[in-house]
């Protein structure tokens, strides 16, 4: 904090103040105009500089067996995680900005209020390259930055993934990134009306930066990572960007090893007690038809996969009904898709008791233990 302030811009703001009093005492002439706009233009420069000193970052947060993402503190901030580098220019950055917000910005005049503009930090500047390209972004909104990095956010993806992500999809996208794009708040947060608004200007401009190259998005305030899907660009351009990470964006979808005794025991029980089902199934009340579910094993050559299935008709062999779960390396069925499995494919199953409690769900507290084992 004491480096911060001792790096802020002294010497433009005392001569920009110096002939701000100038001319409201006793006037300025034609070199002082001349004078104070260069002034006001060099204070304005000098103070992105400062701003980019106190809010830059690494390029890639580290992690360890100890400690996980741990992000800077009072970061207002979302990020893409990339599966390639993305190139990006101040042109570019400004059609997006231009395109999610509705504001015009007038490139003609070198002293527009509101602008786009590449920065080189001050470290950069002085010859350490951390492969980040800096756009700031000056709006009715406040001052906030477009990062754009050609390197992951984490130093070691891999190894972080496997250490702190069970849900195998979103693993699999923080593992494989190779890049990031992100929006941050610049101003200070306990300045800004409220870090709310700031969220939705940052929500609105990451929208507008989406694109194929997407695997995840990711909040450091929260630390919450979701994988990323086209129809969380809603989300994101919505009131409340953030509500995008109450749930997953997809079903998770969690391994346990065949070895896993508690699992081969719970698949069992649901098994056994299969005949429960089947009679809370014929005995069931219309309006909770869609809480009789069953948990099943669907293959495609080597490729397996569990998901649940609302139960519609049940034979004495197989099993019908509607998939609730999108796959994840499957690609004949689709959540949705009318489905139908044999008998040995079963897994677990669930139903509502007369209290409206669950009966069934046998595998579930193991998914939630893990491979402890």
């Amino acid at each position: 904090m004491l480096d911060s302030i001792k790096q802020y811009p002294v010497l433009p703001t005392a001569i920009l103040l110096a002939l701000i009093i100038r001319l409201f005492t006793s006037g300025l002439s034609w070199v002082g105009v001349v004078a104070l706009s260069l002034a006001t233009i060099w204070f304005g420069f000098e103070m992105v500089r400062w701003l980019l000193r106190k809010t830059s970052r690494p390029a890639a947060l580290s992690s360890s067996d100890d400690e996980d993402l741990i992000p800077p503190d009072n970061l207002i901030s979302l990020v893409y995680f990339l599966s390639e580098r993305r190139d990006a220019e101040e042109a570019s950055i400004r059609t997006c900005v231009s395109n999610a917000l509705g504001i015009k910005f007038n490139t003609a005049n070198t002293n527009s209020e509101y602008f786009v503009i590449q920065f080189t930090p001050p470290d950069e500047a002085r010859g350490t390259d951390d492969g980040i390209k800096h756009f700031m972004v000056r709006i009715p909104q406040g001052l906030f930055a477009v990062l754009v990095s050609d390197q992951p956010y984490i130093s070691n993806p891999g190894q972080f993934a496997h250490q702190s992500i069970r849900d195998k999809r979103l693993r699999n996208a923080v593992e494989s990134h190779r890049a990031w794009i992100s929006v941050d708040l610049m101003d200070d947060p306990s300045e800004s009306t409220t870090t709310a608004a700031a969220y939705q200007v940052i929500g609105k401009i990451l929208a507008a930066l989406a694109g194929p190259d997407c695997l995840a998005i990711y909040c450091p305030e929260l630390q919450r990572c979701n994988e990323f899907d086209l129809s969380l660009i809603e989300s994101l351009s919505s009131s409340s960007p953030l509500a995008l990470f109450n749930e997953p964006t997809f079903e998770p979808i969690i391994e346990i090893s065949d070895s896993n005794t508690k699992m081969e025991a719970a698949v069992k029980e649901a098994i056994k007690r299969w005949p429960e089902f089947i009679k809370a199934f014929n005995d069931r009340n219309l309006e909770d038809a869609d809480r009789y579910i069953a948990k099943a094993e669907f293959r495609e050559g080597r490729k397996c996969e569990y998901m649940w299935v609302a139960v519609t008709d049940l034979a004495e062999n197989h099993i019908k009904g509607i998939l609730m779960n999108d796959p994840h390396e499957l690609m004949d069925v689709h959540r949705g898709a009318a489905v139908t499995f044999e008998m040995d494919r079963l897994n677990d199953w669930i139903y509502p008791d007369a209290q409206g409690s669950h009966v069934g769900g046998f595998t579930l507290d193991v998914l939630a233990e893990g491979d402890e084992d």
